[in-house]
């Protein structure tokens, strides 16, 4: 038994996820709204129950194909969609305790309800502090992306710095003896200070030339404090009464996730950002939470995962990726109408393949020639895959 609840419909899934005997932020409805207010698509939570009363909540983001330059050429029929994970966040089945029997009656109801639904294929970014890609190798094609690092809340303040790296260690006495100061910003006053967060926030995605994507709205911040109330926060590093770094989070239930941060590139020297964390995750486990995910790097070990890493070298989980067609004629279709509009091959493996960024070519067109054939900015931006992640390289 399952039932299909749409965003438009809060109240039923707020109610459907408390049932939930796990609890997670990206599967809130509060989440879901920020992702539709990025342009994403349109939330849904699939809420199944089994005769023996266990549970499973499975939230998504559904996406129309008609938005797509080529799918007229795809011959589509009516309304059809693709589905993913909540963007910039994680998915996979919610449940209390993952058993084989449960997730495969779990996953065969819910294919069967895409299959119906006219949805294409699905993407899932499995959740790294839940697992939750274990059982499910036999049902689709479950792929390693990378690790990502938690701070583990349990243990003592001292044995949490003592499990930093010697440089994050120094860092942390020299922003002390620099005179920075930590504060934890909830509701009214986080919006007091929204504007320069804001300021911040901009410079810091100007300095590491981020995607349009990653310019998030006041409007998207004001959203989010507004939807979350004590449940998102900044943790603020101020110098002389002026912030110049902050990160908000966000938790729920025991958990305590970044969702994004900023900082003054000419006070990066004191030590701000790791200060900052520390002072976060100090925070964090004197509120009585267990676990503080940092999340990943952009690919493998680079310097923002290196950055993480150095809080807790035993704390990284893996984050797996997961693919499922559904409807394959359909898909194999999309697939040749973007080869014939692009006019190349898939340059790179990319799921689902139809929404792979082509590979633009230069070309010194004759003043005479006229405009180019081929795909205008506002197409190609219509097939770019939403990217999921911090952008920000923290690095001291």
């Amino acid at each position: 038994m399952h039932q299909i609840i749409s965003f438009a419909d809060p109240e039923q899934w707020e109610r459907a996820y408390a049932q939930a005997a796990r609890k997670d932020v990206y599967y809130r409805h509060a989440y879901g709204e920020l992702c539709r207010c990025m342009g994403d698509g349109e939330p849904f939570l699939f809420a199944y129950e089994d005769s023996a009363g266990n549970k499973v909540c499975y939230a998504f983001i559904r996406r129309p194909l008609q938005a797509l330059p080529f799918a007229q050429d795809a011959r589509l029929e009516g309304d059809w969609y693709d589905i993913i994970s909540p963007t910039y966040g994680y998915g996979g089945p919610l449940c209390a305790e993952p058993r084989e029997q449960v997730l495969r009656a779990f996953r065969e109801e819910f294919e069967a309800y895409c299959r119906s639904a006219n949805i294409v294929s699905e993407f899932v970014r499995f959740h790294p502090l839940l697992g939750n890609h274990r059982l499910l190798g036999g049902m689709m094609d479950i792929v390693y992306d990378r690790e990502t690092v938690f701070i583990d809340l349990t243990r003592t303040e001292e044995e949490l710095f003592a499990r930093y790296h010697p440089n994050h260690q120094r860092n942390i006495r020299k922003a002390q003896k620099s005179g920075l100061e930590f504060r934890v910003l909830l509701a009214h006053e986080a919006l007091q200070h929204l504007e320069v967060f804001y300021r911040l926030y901009r410079a810091t995605m100007d300095k590491v030339q981020a995607v349009e994507y990653y310019y998030f709205s006041t409007e998207y911040l004001e959203r989010l404090f507004s939807r979350f109330g004590q449940d998102a926060l900044l943790g603020a590093v101020f110098l002389e009464g002026r912030m110049i770094s902050a990160a908000l989070c966000l938790r729920e239930g025991d958990t305590l996730v970044y969702h994004l941060g900023a900082s003054d590139k000419e006070a990066l020297h004191l030590g701000t950002n790791t200060f900052q964390f520390h002072h976060i995750a100090l925070w964090a486990r004197r509120n009585g939470l267990r676990a503080f995910h940092l999340g990943g790097g952009h690919w493998g070990r680079d310097s923002l995962f290196q950055f993480k890493y150095r809080f807790n070298s035993e704390g990284t989980l893996e984050l797996h990726n997961g693919k499922k067609v559904h409807r394959p004629e359909v898909y194999a279709r999309l697939v040749e109408s973007w080869k014939r509009y692009h006019a190349q091959e898939l340059p790179e493996p990319y799921f689902p393949a139809y929404r792979t960024r082509p590979v633009v070519r230069a070309v010194a067109p004759s003043l005479e020639a006229g405009p180019l054939p081929g795909p205008t900015a506002t197409a190609i931006q219509a097939l770019l895959p939403r990217p999921a992640g911090n952008p920000l390289q923290m690095t001291e």
